[in-house]
């Protein structure tokens, strides 16, 4: 009997170890967020990832919430309910999780910045309504992809500009 205590102390000791290692290694792959202006909930500190890396295995990336670095390329200019995000020459669209009209606006004066964004991403391809209000809140030369990839944002953070 003696020995079975010792085995089950020994299994208890391990789980216990397993459940610290882990705790610790989740919080030490946090990264601390860069200064920047923060639109949305509350942006948690995790992993950054380049758009060019999601871009280029996207399966891997779905269903769960990711942190994003990108430069703005377009925003809308009358709600602010969607923007173009570009990083290495690869593009995607981003959209509030509210929806258009909800309770964030990405800033009309974002783009040509570089930004975090907080969410889900996943295949989209774009409905002929969808198209037709991008195109209209669009300034010139926005080139709009009908099929590819979306954000579904929670949060942005504009970087600050460094001097």
């Amino acid at each position: 009997m003696s020995q079975l205590n010792q085995a089950m102390r020994f299994q208890a000791a391990l789980v216990c170890a397993l459940l610290i290692l882990n705790a610790c290694s989740a919080t030490s792959k946090s990264a601390a967020l860069p200064a920047g202006d923060v639109v949305g909930e509350a942006m948690e500190p995790r992993d950054v990832v380049a758009f060019a890396v999601v871009d280029a295995d996207p399966p891997s990336f779905f269903d769960q919430t990711v942190l994003v670095e990108a430069t703005a390329t377009a925003v809308c200019q009358k709600a602010g309910c969607w923007m173009q995000v570009e990083d290495e020459g690869r593009t995607a669209m981003v959209r509030w999780e509210t929806g258009c009209g909800g309770k964030y606006a990405f800033p009309a004066d974002m783009v040509g910045r570089r930004i975090l964004i907080q969410g889900s991403f996943y295949p989209k391809v774009l409905s002929e309504e969808d198209a037709q209000h991008i195109e209209e809140e669009a300034a010139e030369g926005v080139e709009i992809e009908r099929e590819g990839y979306e954000f579904n944002a929670s949060s942005i953070l504009v970087i600050a500009a460094t001097e």
